[in-house]
């Protein structure tokens, strides 16, 4: 008795969800289609959190003032756009500078974006010069990724148009105009992207790339933008 109560409320279901289509369209053959296209780009926009942190030098404090300005003159150096340097936070903490003294040590946390992995190890150089913190790669993107994104999509409805005509004209048929368009998939890779990370007082380096040797490479992942769209056609007959 359950099984027959299951089928007729399937079938009730199925009937329900044809009532909900267009009268013109739900008698006429099609055929559903997927496409999809995957780009990849090189990025061209590297952002790098740097953090300076006030310390003590003999009995002199190294203000974050003056590793600022340090900082802020060897970028101008490279070529670095000063507006690429943007503070991203700031703290302070109570640190024991002497045995019976107290003192405030101030921390600011920086963003500076560059635009090739070249530049990068430029940067770190400079760091390691003013015996900078820490800095670490924080993002990556690119400044096309909209564009790109817009073509990709654009080639993943050709793909579907030019699927959907090879397969029906292996059988007589063609296709139609769309009755039905579904985007399924529409995404873009932005995570931190394995390179170098710059270590305070020491040029020595981390790598979060997938290749050995002693000495790791400065390397990204490419940004992966996908894009699907399932395409539903109508059957005409030639």
């Amino acid at each position: 008795m359950k099984k027959h109560s299951l089928i007729a409320a399937l079938a009730l279901f199925a009937f329900g969800l044809k009532a909900q289509m267009p009268a013109e369209t739900q008698n006429k053959p099609f055929i559903e289609i997927t496409g999809t296209s995957e780009t990849e780009v090189v990025p061209d926009e590297i952002y790098i959190t740097i953090t300076l942190t006030e310390r003590m030098e003999g009995k002199e404090k190294l203000t974050i003032d003056r590793q600022e300005g340090d900082l802020r003159k060897h970028l101008k150096e490279l070529g670095i756009d000063p507006a690429n340097l943007v503070l991203n936070s700031a703290d302070a903490d109570f640190g024991k500078v002497r045995k019976s003294t107290k003192d405030v040590l101030v921390s600011k946390s920086y963003v500076l974006k560059v635009n090739s992995t070249d530049m990068i190890a430029k940067v770190y150089e400079r760091l390691d010069k003013i015996n900078a913190q820490d800095a670490y790669i924080s993002r990556v993107t690119h400044s096309k990724v909209l564009d790109f994104q817009k073509e990709n999509r654009i080639k993943a409805m050709k793909a579907a148009k030019e699927k959907v005509e090879y397969l029906l004209g292996a059988v007589g048929q063609t296709a139609g105009k769309p009755l039905e368009i579904r985007e399924l998939d529409n995404y873009i890779s932005d995570g931190p992207m394995y390179a170098k990370r710059y270590m305070a007082n020491s040029m020595a380096v981390q790598s979060y790339s997938d290749g050995g040797g002693s000495e790791p490479e400065m390397s990204f992942k490419k940004i992966k933008i996908r894009s699907s769209f399932q395409v539903k056609y109508e059957i005409v007959t030639k």
